[in-house]
Parts: C-alpha cells; structure tokens; sequence
C-alpha cells in the first residue's frame, strides 16, 4: 500500500493507454469500489466518530428491524451503544442465515460457503442504502457536527473542509457552487440540521466510496 504503484491515479493517460492497453504493466491504479466493511468505515472516519480498538468480541451496529423477518429465526440484535457502536465493518457480528444488510448489499462473502473473490456490483439499492440506511444517516449527522465544529468560520471554507474530509481534495468552483447553494436551501428550512444535510449527500457520492 506504500509502494508507488500502489498510490499512483486511476486515471487513463493516452501514451499508456496506446502502449499497455490492459494495463498489464501496472502503469495506472485499478480504480475499484471499496468493500462491503471499508465503506462503512471510511464513512466513520469521516464522521469523526471512528473507534480505533483492536480485537474483542463481535458487536451490533444499527440495521432495520425487519431484516430477521426474512429468515427461519428471529435472532437477537442489541443494538451496540458508547464506543463499540463505532468500531470497524470487519467486527459486525454475523449471522449466518441474516447477515448485516450492509454486508449484502456491498457484495461481501456468503458466511456459509467459502470466498476467493469477491464480486462488485453496482445497483440502485446500494446508492438508496447510503442515503437511508440508519448508520449512514447517523454518520452523516456526526459528519455534519465536525463540519461546524472543525471547519472555518465561512461557509465557504466548511465546504472546502467537508471535501477534504471525505475526498481528499479541495471541490472545484462548480462543485463549491452547488453544495454552498444546497446548504442555503437546507439551512431555509432547519439551520439546525443543514451540514448533516450536507453531509449525506457527500457520503452518498460515487466517489466516496471508489478506490482512485
């Protein structure tokens, strides 16, 4: 992950393109969709409610009520609260017969067979998902408290900071435009809730969860 190939753009380059057009050589990065567990997580990163422990038993983090109506058992799931309520995808405990429905949707491996690859889809449930499922509107309102908290005093400068945040660059002045636009409609009708309104829209965007 250190390596320059590794970290090098996805972007396709003309001369490479004519050159190694398969990309045998390595010479641009696979631009993927991150995994099932990773895009949670980078969603808590960016919320700034990520819990770093390591190691423990398995935990609980939100998911619809109905998902064990679909199964021949109704399992428990306590919801996790205090810290443990934000630690990473890979510590979600599984059932086998119901797994998480983040863990679906996102293409993760069947707990009952064995997994050599995994496949990557692109549907619309997956897009609905990041912006309804009750995790991401949770992180998204923790996002939108860091935006306030952490970001400049301007509005503008928030922007630039929320872009940061969940992409690593600062927004184009067309990009920059339409979310300080979106912010003013928003903030019209709950100033109270206009960041985290923000902030649902960003974690929704294709490239918050694509691997450049």
């Amino acid at each position: 992950m250190t390596s320059a190939t590794y970290r090098q753009s996805s972007a396709a380059r003309r001369d490479l393109a004519e050159k190694d057009p398969r990309n045998l050589l390595l010479g641009r990065q696979a631009r993927l969709r991150l995994e099932a567990e990773v895009i949670r997580d980078a969603a808590l990163c960016a919320s700034g409610l990520f819990n770093p422990k390591v190691g423990g038993p398995g935990v609980f983090p939100p998911q619809p009520k109905e998902v064990f109506s679909f199964t021949q058992s109704q399992h428990p799931w306590k919801e996790s609260t205090g810290p443990d309520r934000y630690r990473r995808g890979m510590y979600t405990h599984i059932w086998r017969q119901s797994q998480h429905p983040l863990l679906t949707t996102f293409d993760a491996a069947d707990a009952q067979t064995p997994c050599t690859r995994r496949n990557r889809s692109n549907t619309p449930l997956q897009a609905l998902h990041l912006a309804n499922d009750p995790v991401f509107v949770e992180l998204a309102g923790g996002l939108g408290r860091r935006i306030e908290k952490e970001g400049p005093a301007d509005d503008a400068g928030k922007a630039a900071f929320a872009f940061r945040v969940c992409f690593a660059r600062e927004p184009s002045l067309a990009e920059a435009e339409r979310v300080l636009a979106y912010y003013e409609s928003q903030r019209n009708a709950d100033p109270k809730t206009a960041w985290a309104a923000v902030a649902r829209v960003l974690l929704n965007l294709d490239e918050f969860i694509t691997r450049e």
